[in-house]
């Protein structure tokens, strides 16, 4: 399974197809189930894209070839003592994402690396 950081998800609505990370993650890994963290859907909602009935169309069109992962007990402690434990902030929701990560024997992919580096246990995928 692959995490997909919210950053590929707006890459993907922004970028044509020809230029879309989440378009050619797929053609790479075509056996691949990928996944975003519920957390990410709000971090999307926040956009004012999704104001307009067509930009909030196109995010639904693309969520529903992705698997949506709860937020749980587990997820939530491990996203904690990601921001306790690491030697620099984090944003709440990254530390979500990569516990989501995690505690799903994932990889993640992200166009923000930086946002995640040093996070234990955490694999990245490359881009």
């Amino acid at each position: 399974m692959v995490v997909l950081d919210t950053s590929i998800i707006v890459d993907h609505l922004r970028q044509p197809a020809e230029k879309s990370k989440l378009i050619k993650a797929i053609e790479s890994f075509p056996n691949e189930r990928f996944a975003v963290s519920i957390i990410s859907i709000q971090e999307l909602y926040e956009g004012q894209s999704t104001k307009r009935e067509s930009a909030e169309r196109d995010l639904l069109t693309t969520l529903t070839k992705i698997e949506i992962l709860p937020y749980t007990y587990e997820i939530a402690s491990l996203a904690g003592k990601i921001a306790r434990d690491l030697s620099r902030p984090i944003e709440i929701a990254d530390a979500t994402i990569a516990a989501t990560a995690i505690v799903n024997k994932a990889n993640l992919m992200t166009l923000n690396q930086k946002d995640f580096m040093g996070i234990k246990e955490l694999k990245l995928l490359e881009n």
